[in-house]
C-alpha cells in the first residue's frame, strides 16, 4: 500500500493562552499544499521504520511519529503492529511544514484500509491527537480552523487552487524548535484569535483570505531572538519577495504567486542566495483516492 502525505502552510497562526498541561491554545487556518511525502505499508515480522528521500538525514526512525502512529493503532485494536513502513522524505523536516505529523496522520488511514478495519476519520481522531498537534488535521487536509493544541479541527471550504512558492533558507537549525519558540512567546503576544476568524468565515464565503489577516506569532518570536533569519529574510524580500507569511514555527517561509508570475526566473533568484524552492498548489480535503494498494509481488 502507498499514500501520499501533503506538507500545509499557515494562512494565520495565532496563540491564545497557556494550558495548565504546558501546552498552549492555539487558534490557526491551515491547508494542505502539493508537497509530499509517499509512505509505503506491507506485512512484516515487526514493526519498522524506514526513511529515504533528500530529507531523511538527522531524523532517528525509532522516534518517529509514523511507527508511533501504527502502535497506538495496533494497541486500540489489539493487534501487533507487525507493519514495514517506508517514508520517501519529499518534505523538509523541522520546517514549519508539517511532514512528521502529515506522515502519522497518513499512516493511520492506510492502516485502516490495509488492516480492513474501516473506521470513520472521527474514529481516528482521538488517536491522533495523542501523537501531535497537528496530526487531526492531517487526517482531513484540505482547509480548516483548528483550535486547542490544534488538535480540535474545524473543516473549511476547499480553497481555490492557488499558486504558492515555499522558500526554505539554508540556515543553522533550532535545536527543539517548535518547543523552544513555544516557550519565547511573551504573553502580550496572546490573542483572541480573530484573524483566524475572520479568514475562516472568508474562505466558507469562497472568498479568498485577506492579507491583513495572515499572521503569525512566531514571527514576532522571530524578531525577538533570531536576527540571523530577519536578516535572510530580508534578502529574500529584496530578491522579489515583498509579502512573505511564515509556515508554522518555520524557518520555512511562502508567497503566493500570481499564474502569469515567471517563477523559473524568481527560483533562480532565491537559490542564489541559498534557498530550496518548491513550487506547490493548494489542495483539497483527503479522499481515498490517494491510497493506492498495490498486490505483495510489486515491493
Amino acid at each position: 500500500m502507498q499514500i501520499r502525505a501533503p506538507a500545509k502552510i499557515n494562512l494565520a497562526l495565532e496563540v491564545t493562552g497557556q494550558r495548565s498541561d504546558n501546552f498552549h491554545d492555539i487558534d490557526t487556518v491551515m491547508t494542505t499544499v502539493s508537497l509530499f511525502d509517499t509512505i509505503s505499508i506491507q506485512s512484516s515480522e515487526k514493526l519498522s521504520v524506514d526513511l529515504t528521500g533528500p530529507y531523511s538525514e538527522g531524523i532517528d526512525p525509532s522516534n518517529d511519529l509514523a511507527g508511533r502512529a501504527a502502535i497506538e493503532l495496533a494497541k486500540i485494536v489489539g493487534c501487533d503492529p507487525n507493519v514495514a513502513i517506508t517514508i520517501d522524505k519529499q518534505i523538509p523536516s523541522s520546517a514549519g511544514l508539517g511532514g512528521g505529523s502529515s506522515d502519522a496522520a497518513a499512516v493511520l488511514r492506510g492502516l485502516n484500509k490495509f488492516w480492513n478495519l474501516e473506521w470513520e476519520l472521527k474514529d481516528l481522531e482521538k488517536i491522533a491527537s495523542r501523537i501531535g498537534s497537528d496530526v487531526s488535521f492531517f487526517l482531513y487536509g484540505g482547509t480548516a480552523r483548528c483550535t486547542g493544541r490544534g488538535e480540535i479541527v474545524h473543516p473549511l471550504k476547499d480553497l481555490s487552487r492557488l499558486r504558492v512558492l515555499i522558500l526554505l533558507p539554508t540556515v543553522t537549525k533550532i535545536q527543539n524548535k517548535t518547543a523552544t519558540l513555544y516557550s519565547q512567546i511573551h504573553p502580550d503576544k496572546f490573542s483572541a484569535g480573530s484573524h483566524s476568524k475572520r479568514i475562516a468565515h472568508r474562505i466558507d464565503r469562497g472568498l479568498p483570505p485577506p492579507t491583513v489577516d495572515m499572521v503569525n506569532v512566531f514571527e514576532s518570536v522571530i524578531k525577538d531572538h533570531y536576527s540571523e533569519l530577519i536578516e535572510y529574510y530580508a534578502l529574500l524580500r529584496s530578491k522579489g519577495a515583498p509579502n512573505l507569511h511564515l509556515c508554522g514555527s518555520g524557518p520555512a517561509v511562502y508567497l503566493w504567486i500570481h499564474e502569469n508570475a515567471k517563477v523559473e526566473e524568481l527560483s533562480v533568484d532565491f537559490e542564489q542566495v541559498g534557498a530550496s524552492v518548491f513550487e506547490v498548489f493548494t489542495t483539497i480535503r483527503n479522499d481515498d483516492a490517494d491510497i493506492k494498494t498495490y498486490n505483495n509481488d510489486v515491493f
